[in-house]
């Protein structure tokens, strides 16, 4: 089964309703990807739906984190609505759940985000090589 992804707006919080495996996507298409054109685009607000998605293996593990790290990386947040048992039971092993809030309803979750600060665009630090003079 193929991953599909549908992205719809609630106010500030973007909802991805997720459809199938999660790392079956391909280029353009993969769930990463699309968080990362989020996050580029000023969405910091992401809710991830993954009442459809039947289990996570170790791809969508990957895909799942590579997504987060995009959105985390941004300033922003990433929630995971309605897991059901085979995916709960995934998030509770990897202890993925730890990092992740997750939400049985969308009422709830979308309420989560109000309750948290606006979301600032993180910017990196400048790298500067140490000089010459550098003994550290």
């Amino acid at each position: 089964m193929g991953a599909r992804l549908t992205i719809r707006d609630a106010g500030d919080v973007v909802i991805i309703d997720a459809y199938g495996k999660l790392a079956a996507g391909e280029g353009r298409h993969s769930l990463h990807v699309q968080l990362r054109k989020l996050a580029e685009s000023g969405h910091f607000r992401i809710l991830l739906k993954v009442a459809d998605v039947p289990s996570l293996d170790p791809a969508d593990i990957g895909e799942l984190m590579a997504g987060y790290a995009a959105i985390a990386m941004a300033g922003g947040e990433l929630k995971l609505l309605n897991p059901r048992n085979r995916v709960e039971d995934a998030l509770r092993t990897t202890r993925i759940d730890q990092l992740l809030s997750t939400y049985v309803d969308e009422v709830s979750a979308l309420r989560s985000f109000s309750e948290t600060q606006q979301y600032q665009p993180h910017v990196a630090a400048r790298f500067e090589p140490p000089s010459e003079w550098y003994f550290g």
